[in-house]
C-alpha cells in the first residue's frame, strides 16, 4: 500500500444543476443509476496539478456519486509512486504520466492499462525556471566543463516525462543529460527548491509556475513543449489490470463518470479555473486567472500517444541499461484496457483532438 494519507471522500451525494457544472447534468442515458445502491469506494492517486481537473469536476458535479462510485483521492509525488499500489491493487485508478507508464509496461508487462487521455501540453505551461538572481542565463550555461559539480535540475521522478521533455530541450541547447544532474523534487515542491538552492534549476508546470513567477520573481529559462515536443501528450489514467479485469462494470462507470468532466474541461477552460483553487494548495481565485492551461482530450488516441513511446526508444539509444526509458519497442495499442466482450476502451466519444 502506498504509505500517503488520502483526503476524505466528498459528500456529495447527487448531480448539481447550475453554475461550474453547465445547465446539463442529468445522469447520461447510458448510467446504471440506482439510488438505492451502495456506492462502491475506488482509490485514485492523483497530482495536484490542473491534469486531474476533469476528475475533480466528476467528483463536484456528482458524476461519479450518479454512476455509483466514491471516490477516495490519495496524494502521491509522481506517477512512478502509484506503481507499488497498483500492483497490490490498493491503487485502483491513478492518474499516469505516459512516460512513467511506458517505462513500467516495458519492465512489468501488463501491470497497468490506460483507460483515458488525461492532458496535453501547450506552449508555456511546462517550463525549466530558475531563481530571479541564477548565475544561469541560458540553457548552454548547463554545459559541463568535466570538473566540478554538475548544474542540477529538479524533476517531479526520474525517466519522466519531465526529464524526457528536459532532455529534448536541452539537447537543442548543446547540452546532454551527460552534463546535469536530475535531482527528484516533488512537483508541489519544486519553486521551494529552485528558490532555497537545493536545485539550480526546476521543471516546473503550474500552478507552480504561476505561485513561483509571482511570489518570486522567478526567470524562465525555457518551454519545454514546443518544436519535437510540441503539443505534447503528457498524462492519461490507469486501471490495475488485474483490478480492472476482475471489476469491468467499475472500470466502465468510472470511464463514462470521467469522461464528463473531461468534456466540461476541453469545452470551457474556465470551468477548471473554478475548480482548481479547491485542490491545488496556494492558488487563489485571483492567481488562477494567470495560469497557462494545457488541453484535456477527450478521445484515447494511440496515433497521438505513439509520439511520446516512440521519443522515448530514441532517447535510450546509447544509454546504460540502468538509465534507457525503453528497452524494446512499445505498441500503444496494447495498453488500452478494454471490457470484456468490448471492442471500445473509452465510452465517451468525441471529435477529441488531432493526432
Amino acid at each position: 500500500m502506498i504509505a500517503i494519507g488520502c483526503a476524505p471522500p466528498s459528500s456529495i451525494t447527487a448531480p448539481r444543476s447550475t453554475g461550474i457544472c453547465g445547465p446539463n447534468t442529468a445522469p447520461a442515458s447510458s448510467a446504471t443509476t440506482d439510488a438505492a445502491r451502495e456506492p462502491v469506494s475506488l482509490q485514485v492517486a492523483i497530482i495536484s496539478i490542473p491534469d486531474v481537473a476533469p476528475a475533480k469536476l466528476a467528483e463536484h458535479c456528482g458524476f461519479f456519486a450518479t454512476e455509483g462510485l466514491k471516490i477516495r483521492w490519495t496524494e502521491i509525488r509522481g506517477s512512478a509512486d502509484a506503481v507499488p499500489g497498483l500492483a497490490s491493487g490498493d491503487t485502483h485508478v491513478a492518474l499516469w504520466n505516459y512516460v512513467t507508464g511506458y517505462a513500467v509496461e516495458d519492465r512489468q508487462p501488463g501491470l497497468a492499462r490506460l483507460i483515458a487521455d488525461a492532458y496535453q501540453a501547450e506552449n508555456e505551461c511546462f517550463l525549466l525556471m530558475v531563481r530571479r538572481d541564477s548565475p544561469i542565463q541560458s540553457l548552454a550555461d548547463l554545459k559541463w566543463n568535466g570538473t566540478g559539480k554538475k548544474k542540477t535540475i529538479g524533476v517531479g521522478t526520474f525517466k519522466s516525462v519531465s526529464t524526457l521533455t528536459a532532455e529534448s530541450t536541452l539537447r537543442i541547447a548543446g547540452v546532454t543529460a551527460d552534463d546535469i544532474k536530475f535531482v527528484q523534487v516533488p512537483l508541489p515542491q519544486m519553486a521551494a527548491a529552485v528558490q532555497a538552492g537545493r536545485v539550480d534549476m526546476g521543471w516546473m508546470t503550474e500552478p507552480g509556475i504561476t505561485l513561483y513567477k509571482t511570489k518570486y520573481g522567478a526567470r524562465v529559462l525555457a518551454d519545454v513543449a514546443t518544436a519535437g515536443t510540441s503539443q505534447w501528450p503528457i498524462a492519461g489514467w490507469a486501471v490495475s489490470t488485474k483490478w480492472a479485469d476482475a471489476h469491468p462494470d467499475l472500470v466502465v462507470r468510472f470511464q463514462r463518470a470521467l469522461a464528463r468532466g473531461q468534456e466540461l474541461a476541453a469545452q470551457d477552460d474556465s470551468t477548471v479555473r473554478k475548480i482548481l483553487p479547491s485542490y491545488a494548495l496556494g492558488i487563489d481565485d485571483k492567481l488562477v486567472g494567470a495560469i497557462k492551461l494545457g488541453s484535456f482530450p477527450t478521445t484515447l488516441n494511440p496515433t497521438r500517444l505513439q509520439r511520446v513511446a516512440d521519443a522515448m526508444l530514441e532517447a535510450s539509444k546509447g544509454k546504460a541499461e540502468a538509465d534507457k526509458y525503453l528497452t524494446k519497442p512499445i505498441d500503444v495499442t496494447d495498453l488500452l484496457w478494454q471490457a470484456p466482450g468490448s471492442a471500445s476502451t473509452f465510452p465517451f466519444s468525441s471529435p477529441g483532438v488531432t493526432p
